[in-house]
């Protein structure tokens, strides 16, 4: 079982600096520089992180590889899967790159997203007591063949906790009235979160503590346009939604 994006190092929820991409799990919540993904299963699909990467440049291609970077307490450092582009890779080293260097890196044309199919997956179960942590790298850069690093890149880590079961995840308890608003978003809150308001080029615009309760969120500042909202409860659990400011 998942436990959602447990976002211990956003230093204030901020994006990593120039960002011209941003990565989003199968669920449509945004991975964040330095969250941690947490998986109670060892199965597949159950332990499977879906992604997709979305280009936000409107002018230019981006080029992408993601870099194993490191690992605690697997019994083998070596990572199970890692499907990126049109490849799906097994058994990769410590330090390698997905697609490999002497290979093209994944292009994503102006405002597309990544295809179907791009996942991690790991069957290591470390010693069965302590989280088996893989920390991995999303960088970017000049061009196909091309390994001049362009930008900042995104680290998070993929983890393994024998301790999780479903009954530790407890989804975050909340509505909204609507999602189409002009000055007032009125939500119904039935547990205190964290929200967070984010425009699609994911900068943070907002954030807030909401107690329990029917609260309004003034937006009436806001642009005219789509934002995504995260919500965050106390057992790290995660909502996304998506509105329209009129």
């Amino acid at each position: 079982m998942k436990l959602r994006l447990l976002l211990l190092s956003l230093l204030g929820g901020l994006f990593f600096a120039n960002a011209q991409y941003t990565v989003r799990d199968g669920d449509g919540n945004i991975i964040n520089d330095g969250d941690i993904i947490e998986f109670g299963s060892l199965e597949y699909p159950a332990a499977e992180l879906l992604f997709y990467v979305t280009n936000d440049n409107p002018n230019e291609t981006i080029y992408s590889r993601v870099q194993y970077m490191s690992q605690i307490n697997a019994q083998d450092p070596k990572f199970e899967q890692l499907c990126y582009g049109v490849e799906c890779y097994f058994n990769i080293e410590l330090l390698s790159y997905v697609p490999p260097v002497n290979m093209e890196a994944v292009d994503i044309l102006p405002e597309h997203t990544t295809g179907i199919g791009n996942h991690f997956y790991s069957n290591d179960p470390g010693n069965g007591v302590d989280n088996v942590d893989f920390v991995f790298a999303f960088r970017q850069y000049a061009g196909l063949n091309d390994m001049t690093e362009t930008g900042t890149p995104l680290f998070f880590t993929y983890r393994y906790n024998p301790l999780l079961s479903v009954n530790d995840v407890k989804p975050v308890n909340l509505s909204l009235n609507s999602t189409v608003v002009s000055e007032r978003l009125v939500l119904d809150v039935n547990e205190p979160v964290q929200l967070a308001i984010y425009d699609l080029q994911g900068k943070l615009i907002r954030q807030m503590k909401l107690e329990t309760g029917n609260r309004e969120v003034n937006v009436a500042d806001l642009s005219s346009q789509m934002y995504i909202l995260q919500f965050k409860n106390d057992h790290g659990a995660l909502k996304t939604s998506k509105i329209v400011v009129k």
